[in-house]
């Protein structure tokens, strides 16, 4: 008998908000949400992508209405019931709960409490490091004013509702993470403070930003979650290879601190080594699942080559359109049981263990992981 997925409830452990009905026949953002790639990246490529064909297949079920084209979209969207679209997408993919990384939202977008009404789920917020810490930098004439702010809402962060912490080092400065002195993260804020930007980029400043904000979280159970990967092409994926965290990771998971490696690809391999050997680092498979529809089984075979079920998590890191959920759901669901039925593993394993560690990979491992406690 053949392992399904299609009862176990999913928690989306990393994603974002969608748009509110404003902009529900927008087909440009539609077509753009379906890659990585920058604005000013030909329309006429993206529409020959297979991601874009899965999305004209659900937009086409869940109108009612034969799409086949890029300028039947915008239409056929705008006629439609946006909240029924939603939680119709949202429901039939069996979604329960949205961990949402704040820190990045679409124009126009949904808050918390509308995302949860619009998609009919639990909605739950992640704290960005490098959100809090820009947003202290208007209101801080000094470094230990900016500091004594941070460190602040990284330490009350579970207490204001936040289940886990994020960053986006690998954007920035890479994951080649290591600890900065007080003088020297002193001398970078100057620097920032006089560029007169308030976007941080100062490897330093980042640095010392994660290495001391980790033992915050620890402290809270919460766990740190770290793109890295692929992801916008403003980021040198050379530096988001996950092995460049070896140092942070044996620093900071004996102390308690859960590490949760985020997209991965094309690193998946890696990070599934990394959770294998190293107690508190978990990982996913989210982005390249959806957007990289035909890789979508073996990606997520490869990431489990080493890796126990018990550190794999279900994630879309799906935003702006309810579609780009819905996809990387089936696709998520799909890749699982066409790993669970490979072999040998199926020759070794029985369906009950199959649908024991799906249950883990879709459901209680993030349940575990960001609320208990």
């Amino acid at each position: 008998m053949a392992t399904t997925t299609a009862d176990i409830p999913l928690i989306d452990h990393h994603c974002h908000s969608i748009v509110s009905e404003t902009r529900k026949g927008d087909a440009e953002a539609l077509l753009r949400v379906t890659s990585e790639a920058p604005s000013t990246y030909p329309l006429r490529d993206l529409l020959e992508r297979p991601i874009w064909h899965a999305v004209l297949e659900y937009v086409s079920r869940y109108t009612g209405r034969k799409v086949t084209s890029y300028d039947d979209v915008a239409s056929v969207l705008a006629e439609a019931d946006y909240q029924a679209y939603c939680q119709a997408l949202f429901q039939d993919a069996g979604y329960e709960a949205l961990y949402v990384d704040t820190g990045f939202a679409p124009r126009e977008a949904l808050g918390l409490k509308e995302l949860g009404e619009v998609t009919g789920t639990r909605t739950y917020p992640v704290l960005r490091l490098e959100s809090v810490a820009e947003a202290a930098y208007e209101d801080s004439s000094s470094f230990a004013d900016w500091w004594e702010h941070v460190r602040a809402e990284v330490s009350q962060a579970r207490v204001h509702g936040y289940i886990g912490g994020k960053s986006i080092a690998a954007y920035r400065c890479g994951l080649g993470l290591h600890k900065v002195s007080e003088e020297d993260a002193k001398a970078a804020y100057a620097q920032w403070k006089a560029s007169g930007s308030p976007r941080l980029t100062s490897e330093t400043l980042l640095n010392f930003l994660v290495w001391e904000s980790a033992p915050l979280l620890a402290e809270q159970s919460l766990p740190l979650q770290f793109h890295t990967g692929y992801g916008d092409p403003d980021t040198d994926l050379r530096l988001g290879n996950p092995l460049h965290m070896k140092d942070f990771i044996e620093t900071f998971t004996p102390q308690g601190l859960s590490v949760v490696l985020l997209h991965t690809y094309p690193y998946q391999r890696e990070a599934g080594f990394l959770a294998s050997v190293y107690e508190g680092v978990y990982f996913d498979t989210s982005l390249i699942l959806p957007l990289g529809l035909s890789a979508s089984r073996r990606v997520v075979a490869e990431a489990l080559e080493l890796a126990p079920y018990s550190r794999f998590l279900f994630a879309s890191d799906a935003h702006t359109r309810p579609e780009m959920f819905a996809v990387a759901a089936e696709l998520y669901r799909d890749a699982f049981e066409h790993h669970m039925q490979s072999q040998p593993l199926s020759r070794f394993t029985s369906v009950e263990t199959h649908e024991y560690w799906a249950q883990m990979v879709f459901h209680d491992n993030a349940h575990q992981l960001y609320q208990g406690r």
